[in-house]
C-alpha cells in the first residue's frame, strides 16, 4: 500500500519539488497576469479564499501522495484539489480555474509519473538474479 526504501525518499523529493515550484510560481503567474490583463477580482472575498484553500490543499496533498504506491489512490488524491478549485472558481473566473487546475495537475501528474517509474525500476532490478558461476 505504501512505498519504502529508496522508492519513498525519491517520491517524497520529488513531490517536495512539486511543492516548492507551485509555491514559488504561484505568485509570479498571479503578479504576471495581473500586470498584463488587469486585476479583475472586485473585492469578492470568496474567490481569494478559494484560492487560498485550492493552494493549500495541494500542497497538503503532496505528501500523502509521494507515500502511496497504488496509482488509483495517488490520483484519486490528485482529484480532491483539482475539484475542488474547478468547482469554486470555474463560474467567477474560467481562467483563473485553468490556471489552479492545469497547472498543479500537470506538475503532480509528471512527479508521479517520474516516481512510478523509477519505483518500477528498482523492483525490475532488485527482482534480477546473477547467474551463479560454479
Amino acid at each position: 500500500m505504501f512505498l519504502h526504501g529508496k522508492s519513498l525518499l525519491i517520491s517524497l523529493l520529488l513531490h517536495l519539488l512539486v511543492a516548492a515550484l507551485y509555491w514559488t510560481l504561484m505568485p509570479l503567474g498571479m503578479n504576471w497576469y495581473r500586470d498584463h490583463v488587469g486585476f479583475s477580482s472586485h473585492g469578492n472575498i470568496g474567490l481569494g479564499l478559494a484560492q487560498y484553500y485550492a493552494f493549500v490543499l495541494f500542497l497538503g496533498v503532496q505528501p500523502l501522495i509521494a507515500v502511496l504506491r497504488p496509482l488509483p489512490a495517488k490520483l484519486l488524491l490528485l482529484a480532491i484539489p483539482l475539484a475542488f478549485a474547478t468547482w469554486t472558481l470555474m463560474h467567477n473566473n474560467p481562467l483563473r480555474m485553468l490556471y489552479f487546475t492545469v497547472g498543479p495537475g500537470v506538475l503532480a501528474l509528471a512527479a508521479i509519473a517520474a516516481s512510478m517509474r523509477f519505483a518500477a525500476r528498482t523492483t525490475i532490478c532488485s527482482t534480477r538474479k546473477e547467474p551463479t558461476h560454479e
